[in-house]
């Protein structure tokens, strides 16, 4: 995906406290959770979301993030880790 000042050099990435802070953001927009005793780990239907929230939550992972999962992967997500 093309910058305003160009191309995305192959050695551009997102770090992962920078991945962390952004998907934390958007976890606490939805105000589902708990961010301080969020297990990253857990599933989600032990953390307590069903299937609706948690697509609306990978929904606006995606948004945050300026991508799209496939459908095979976005079916397999299991925790937010």
């Amino acid at each position: 995906m093309p910058r305003e000042n160009g191309p995305l050099a192959v050695d551009e990435y997102l770090c992962p406290t920078e991945v962390h802070t952004r998907m934390s953001a958007v976890l606490h927009s939805t105000r589902l959770f708990d961010l301080h005793n969020l297990d990253w780990d857990a599933d989600f239907a032990s953390v307590g979301i069903d299937s609706l929230e948690s697509t609306a939550v990978i929904t606006s992972i995606e948004h945050e993030f300026h991508t799209v999962f496939e459908d095979r992967v976005f079916e397999n997500f299991e925790n937010f880790n």
